[in-house]
């Protein structure tokens, strides 16, 4: 007798490190009817991060350790569904496309990506004449491609963070990074395990406030040491 599938239920949750104007921006404007739960992952904010959460009813739990990996990982341990939500109420990504996500995820797409490269998306840096963000992450996604990919499965934006995945495709990945590598690593180890990606185009909007935690030469370096590492545990394999 085989066991029923049990339904899809999706997690949403927020990553938060410092946030309280973007909170205040994007968080009131988030359909949270989309989700079965919903809960903000923190590093250890230093202002009003926490009070504002909770004041919108949505649970706060520090992450453990410290880097975007590390408070991925522990939204994972925390996460009681079987698909979670990865957002960045920032003012970046679109609180508008969470609920067609989370519905792709319900219709079985095991790994979901808002891309900012696609036909229909719009990048920040579309409004510029030199695009060395733009070029960059499009760089890494072809150098992910041709390393690894495999079976027509393909990607085209490598670090947005605001992706959504099934808890059994994301074990299955058995991820490590723990610092701004943790998104390229996701996209590097579906292409290597088959995981498909299904990505559907966005609009990328401007932070709300502040700058980047994530530097363009130190990323672009990182990103380099990961793909050597990710080299030499296999092109089709993850440990």
């Amino acid at each position: 007798m085989t066991t029923p599938t049990p339904p899809a239920s999706v997690t949403l949750v927020l990553i938060v490190m410092n946030e309280e104007r973007g909170i205040e921006a994007v968080v009131p404007g988030i359909d949270r009817a989309a989700f079965d739960d919903c809960f903000a992952v923190d590093g250890r904010s230093k202002d009003r991060t926490r009070a504002l959460l909770e004041g919108y009813g949505i649970p706060v739990h520090d992450q453990e350790g410290k880097g975007l990996g590390s408070a991925m990982i522990s939204a994972r341990k925390l996460t009681r569904t079987t698909h979670v939500i990865f957002f960045h109420p920032d003012g970046n990504e679109s609180a508008a496309d969470l609920p067609k996500m989370a519905a792709l995820l319900r219709e079985g797409h095991d790994f979901v990506v808002a891309s900012r490269m696609i036909k229909g998306a719009v990048n920040e840096d579309d409004v510029r004449v030199m695009k060395w963000r733009k070029w960059a992450n499009q760089g890494f996604a072809v150098l992910a491609n041709v390393l690894f990919a495999h079976g027509g499965n393909r990607t085209s934006d490598v670090t947005n963070g605001f992706r959504g995945i099934s808890c059994a495709a994301w074990d299955r990945m058995q991820l490590t990074s723990r610092d701004l590598t943790m998104d390229y690593q996701m996209v590097i180890r579906a292409l290597k395990l088959g995981i498909p990606i299904t990505e559907f185009p966005t609009h990328e909007g401007h932070r709300v406030a502040g700058a980047t935690n994530f530097a363009s030469f130190a990323t672009g370096k990182a990103e380099l040491k990961l793909v050597w590492r990710e080299l030499q545990l296999g092109r089709r394999r993850v440990q």
